[in-house]
């Protein structure tokens, strides 16, 4: 559909009017509504760029490591004699990106698209800033994502209708610093790229990812600390699995009537019909069978899990804690459970619930920063509160897991009442002495985490599984 007249001035049509100098093509029409939206993030961003960048680069970060993606000139599309050397120069800085390994693991992961627009914005941020004719390119605004609109768009009327010198520069610009972007490419994180593939990407609350949270993951230290510990513990529980807790029957015993099954099990009334009627319900799959397996119905557990974020919990402490949180959620979901992730300090935080396959807000995990003091009286009073609450509606067996130091003090009677809704797990990560807390015997399972088992990365990883392992292990018990 191509775009009314009275907008064939605007920005939407000079954005499109850029693609006659794309040199990535996918086979896909719907890559270029992916490419408005990670346009539309980076305008939200505060970096406006023409969509032939946005398009080309956010390409080959989503499927330049996979077959079908083309990299070379359009055939169909005129373009200046002075672009080609141009051009050229641009088709193999191009070719460059699409072999390094961040493309290649970026691909692999079918990564979202605010990721998509938070990984332009690292590559091209800086080289954006030192453009010359950056404010040549203004009006900016956000792109429709109605795919009709890109559908057949007249490219080459759209290009001859604008000033193409500002896209041109900016393409000479890239070309000009091609070292720098390669060397922007090669210092993005790839332990960080797939831990957020591990997690899908991470959805946040209400399904939104925090874009801010994103860019801070790639450039935090504390979170890279986070991520790197998690890449030594979560490989170890991908290979967890939910039990199918199948039921099977003996042969003169049957669990249900069944759409489907083997000609032996076929219910003896069928052969009733006439050939014709029978041949055609085979065909329709409208035959009736006995079943001799029954899929028990197991109900899902609520495994809420607590982590501090008191000044008290920086250093070695955070990072344990949170790498430890994120394995603990990666292998409780693939046991099947729903899992809920809240930070505290004086204060509950935001709730994150976890989705059954393990999508969890790995960013805002990883950056989640608290500046207020410490109240554990009354944060763990609000926890009693909402416990009693979801036991009295929902019904399902409860596991509350702790993860501190050594001096959350609660009082007894709110863990003795906490303790008659919940399974409570309790771990106590570096105590600066011996541990007196008085609601200590009331916990069902806890553990502590001393000083010799942080004091190299591979007794923390083994301390760490040995946590993650016997938690699983004592889910929903009593």
């Amino acid at each position: 559909m191509p775009v009314p007249s009275d907008r064939r001035r605007s920005y939407l049509a000079r954005q499109i009017g850029t693609l006659a100098l794309s040199r990535v093509r996918s086979p896909n029409p719907m890559g270029l509504v992916r490419a408005a939206a990670w346009h539309n993030h980076l305008h939200r961003l505060g970096l406006p760029l023409p969509f032939v960048i946005v398009h080309d680069l956010g390409l080959l970060l989503t499927i330049g490591g996979q077959q079908g993606i083309q990299v070379g000139p359009a055939p169909d599309v005129a373009l200046p004699p002075q672009a080609e050397p141009l051009l050229a120069a641009y088709d193999e800085l191009l070719r460059a990106l699409q072999a390094s390994e961040v493309v290649q693991t970026a691909t692999s992961w079918h990564i979202r698209d605010e990721l998509v627009a938070v990984l332009l914005m690292r590559l091209l941020r800086d080289l954006v800033i030192r453009w010359p004719e950056r404010r040549s390119w203004v009006g900016a605004e956000e792109l429709p994502l109605d795919p009709g609109i890109y559908l057949n768009a007249e490219v080459a009327r759209h290009f001859a209708d604008f000033d193409a010198n500002p896209v041109i520069a900016l393409l000479s610009h890239l070309v000009r610093y091609r070292l720098h972007l390669l060397t922007s490419v090669e210092q993005i994180d790839l332990d960080t790229l797939r831990l957020l593939g591990l997690f899908k990407g991470g959805d946040q609350l209400g399904g939104v990812v925090d874009v801010a949270d994103l860019l801070n993951v790639f450039s935090s230290p504390e979170a890279n600390d986070v991520v790197n510990f998690s890449m030594e513990l979560i490989p170890s529980v991908l290979e967890t699995k939910q039990q199918s807790g199948v039921q099977v029957f003996s042969v003169d015993g049957y669990a249900s009537i069944e759409r489907h099954g083997s000609v032996d099990s076929i219910v003896l009334s069928e052969f009733a019909f006439d050939q014709d009627i029978f041949e055609q319900k085979l065909v329709d799959n409208e035959l009736y069978y006995y079943g001799h397996e029954k899929q028990r119905t197991e109900e899902r557990r609520l495994q809420y899990i607590l982590v501090d974020s008191t000044a008290s919990m920086r250093g070695v402490r955070q990072v344990f804690a949170r790498g430890l949180a994120l394995t603990l959620v990666k292998k409780l979901a693939l046991q099947g459970d729903e899992v809920w992730l809240r930070f505290f300090d004086s204060r509950l935080y935001d709730l994150l619930r976890v989705e059954e396959r393990g999508e969890a807000a790995v960013p805002y995990l990883l950056c989640f920063r608290s500046e207020r003091g410490r109240n554990y009286g009354r944060v763990f009073r609000q926890v009693l509160s909402e416990l009693e609450r979801l036991r009295r509606e929902d019904g399902r067996p409860l596991a509350l897991y702790i993860i501190t130091h050594g001096q959350c003090h609660i009082g007894s009677e709110t863990v003795e009442r906490l303790r008659q809704v919940a399974q409570l797990y309790g771990v106590f990560i570096l105590p600066s002495s011996t541990l007196h807390l008085d609601y200590l015997p009331l916990l069902h399972h806890h553990q502590i985490v001393a000083a010799e088992a942080l004091s190299s990365r591979e007794r923390q990883v083994d301390r760490a599984l040995e946590i993650v392992d016997d938690a699983a292990a004592a889910r929903g018990g009593g």
